[in-house]
């Protein structure tokens, strides 16, 4: 069955993060396989602006509070307007209102996207949501899926795990050429090697657990310590304070995390992504960090934490610690840093695995066969195959 189909993506989103350039690469990427794309977001936005920029048709909504009776009322109006197969709403301010509009317009398929892996509240409003507004949920983890579908007593065909996913590169800098970029940059001998983690520096992310094994075997190897941080610049400030007071600060570096990224994993012998739960809940869904790590064929280490461990199996596409077992996490280091075969036999089964199942093709052909079995199921039921015009 070829079909192309019209999609709208509904965010109250307001920044330039990982939910963000997910709504923008799966747009692109729909866009570039014959289908058409309208995206409803904040207009003072990086989505927005970089939506309209590419060409995708936009409308500005603010998804405030108090503006959301108006909300409904456009978006009631845009789904007349525009007719389209598919609504996929990526915040729970948006959805309230977007999906309700969704279902009174007779959209054909309507999605929640839940990018939060935080326990959902099993409230009247939120079972509306999940059970009656929405044909399907898209999770970004394997527990979170299994979570929703628990507590909402959903089906298995009603939740889908749908990882975040990365564009693939024709070409990479090579790891020498990458490392010596960065020495130059931070001002370090050129002969300086590399740990590096990327994200937001704090304590949900384990930073504190990955000082603790760097002082643990500095005086055993000389690589360096380099931090690429997401976060404000106060807690970078605290973080070099620990630092200091830890005795790891001559060879440990903080820089800013940039729009590419990718030249930093390349410079790397090794990345840590030491990321624990909060209270019983997953800090964070599978990691686009990591993945980008894979892809460059960094070595990985990560904690046993929901996101992660759906995506590091030990020993065969990276090696996984318990959260806070700075001891242990010193002993993969090492291992990671000493057993170079070893090493090099799971960077390419975690490469492989990333460009066969996290990449933003992958993920797209994943939602186009789910958009095609709803039109299989509703074109029974004449309602989605019967509005449903394929477009050549």
């Amino acid at each position: 069955m070829k079909s192309h189909y019209k999609i709208v993506h509904t965010t109250c989103g307001d920044g330039w993060d990982v939910l963000e350039k997910r709504i923008f690469n799966e747009s692109v990427w729909m866009d570039k396989n014959g289908h058409q794309v309208v995206i409803t977001a904040p207009e003072d936005t990086p989505l927005f602006q970089k939506a309209k920029k590419y060409g995708f048709r936009v409308y500005a909504m603010s998804f405030t509070p108090m503006g959301l009776i108006n909300n409904y009322r456009e978006l009631i109006r845009i789904f007349q307007n525009e007719q389209p197969h598919v609504l996929n709403a990526h915040g729970h301010t948006d959805a309230k209102v977007a999906l309700a509009a969704a279902q009174k317009t007779h959209v054909p398929c309507r999605i929640l996207s839940c990018h939060d892996t935080a326990h959902v509240r099993n409230s009247w409003y939120n079972r509306r949501m999940y059970k009656k507004l929405s044909h399907y949920i898209f999770t970004t983890t394997d527990y979170a899926a299994q979570h929703l579908q628990a507590l909402f007593h959903l089906k298995s065909t009603q939740v889908f795990s749908i990882p975040n996913s990365i564009p693939e590169h024709e070409t990479l800098v090579p790891p020498e050429t990458a490392r010596k970029n960065l020495t130059l940059e931070l001002g370090c001998d050129p002969a300086t090697r590399f740990i590096g983690s990327v994200g937001q520096i704090s304590r949900n992310n384990g930073v504190t657990t990955i000082f603790q094994a760097f002082r643990q075997i500095q005086s055993r190897i000389s690589h360096h310590l380099l931090l690429v941080d997401s976060g404000p610049d106060n807690d970078r400030t605290r973080y070099k304070d620990m630092a200091q007071k830890m005795g790891i600060s001559s060879r440990t570096h903080f820089i800013g995390l940039t729009e590419d990224t990718w030249p930093g994993y390349r410079g790397m012998d090794c990345m840590v992504l030491a990321s624990e739960d909060i209270g019983g809940m997953p800090n964070k869904g599978v990691s686009r960090a990591l993945l980008e790590a894979m892809y460059c064929s960094c070595p990985v280490i990560g904690s046993k934490t929901a996101g992660i461990s759906d995506i590091i199996q030990h020993g065969i596409t990276g090696l996984l610690f318990d959260a806070k077992d700075a001891a242990f996490l010193s002993e993969l280091v090492l291992d990671t840093l000493n057993r170079e075969a070893a090493t090099l036999e799971r960077v390419h089964a975690a490469r492989e695995l990333v460009r066969r199942f996290y990449t933003i093709d992958a993920m797209g052909r994943n939602i186009i066969r789910i958009y095609r079995l709803h039109q299989v199921k509703c074109s029974r039921q004449q309602g989605f195959g019967q509005d449903f015009q394929p477009r050549e």
